[in-house]
């Protein structure tokens, strides 16, 4: 195998109860007596690689009041899900403890009612993008777990993912695009993912009944890297927790607060 197939293996265990784990990513789904109501969920991730760490206001469209911060927010992380009432909002992203300073991004972003949402900034920070993806949080019942994937690893335009018997996940994934959910069984999948000359791996043990993103991002040594995150599980009623990846770390469960000061800060190209 070449340099430039260099296979990393990372072992990711994504479980239903986040207390019960060392390393896990939670963002835990609204059940139907909040979908019913006049409010909707967003979260947001830093998945850009050469941007250093930034902070996040998301504002009100009309006169724009600060609805919730991120501070010190790094490559590789994902918020908890934010229930917020329905409507459009601005979110900017600024250079970490430079309030006064011009944010590198500012984007409208809209909560729909009853609905749940990922907004992403990703891409070098010369040409830094945003993306929202919407989430489906329909869980898929017992036995079974379903997954999607989010590229957004800059050195492959285009990424694959499948299972080590062949089993396709994903295919000619695009940068900066997420794909359908795929369901699958629930327990452990070895994934293989290729592009752009690159590779990476995972073994990821998905909890039934659970719906998780993938995000394909860079490693530190310019292979394809995983960051697992737990979009919805059985167990909880409302969103809670948060990833703490910096871009191919650990992960810990969270509570959300209006700043998040507690994201890891190392970046680690391999999973321990």
């Amino acid at each position: 195998m070449t340099a430039a197939l260099r296979t990393r293996r990372r072992t990711v265990t994504i479980g239903a109860l986040a207390a019960t784990l060392v390393a896990a990513t939670v963002g835990l789904a609204p059940q139907s007596a909040h979908a019913a109501g006049e409010e909707g969920w967003l979260r947001i991730g830093h998945l850009s690689p050469n941007t250093k760490g930034v902070d996040v206001e998301l504002s009100s469209l009309a006169g724009g009041k600060a609805v919730f911060e991120l501070d010190d927010v790094e490559y590789g992380q994902v918020s908890p899900y934010k229930e917020l009432p329905t409507g459009t909002y601005v979110l900017s992203m600024r250079a970490a403890d430079a309030p006064d300073s011009t944010p590198m991004i500012s984007t409208d972003v809209t909560v729909q009612s009853g609905g749940a949402s990922t907004v992403v900034a990703y891409g070098k920070s010369k040409a830094l993008k945003t993306a929202a993806f919407t989430d489906d949080l329909q869980q898929p019942g017992d036995g079974k777990a379903k997954l999607r994937l989010v590229q957004a690893a800059t050195t492959a335009k285009k990424v694959d993912v499948s299972t080590t018997d062949g089993t396709a996940i994903a295919s000619d994934a695009a940068f900066g695009t997420a794909t359908n959910y795929a369901t699958v069984a629930a327990g452990k999948w070895d994934l293989d993912i290729t592009g752009g000359g690159q590779r990476g791996s995972a073994d990821v043990d998905l909890a039934g009944n659970t719906v998780s993103t993938l995000f394909v991002l860079d490693d530190s040594k310019g292979d394809l890297t995983v960051v697992p995150v737990t979009d919805a599980a059985a167990t909880t009623e409302t969103p809670a927790g948060g990833v703490q990846t910096g871009g191919g770390g650990t992960a810990a469960d969270r509570p959300f607060t209006d700043a998040v000061h507690a994201f890891v800060r190392a970046f680690r190209g391999l999973f321990s």
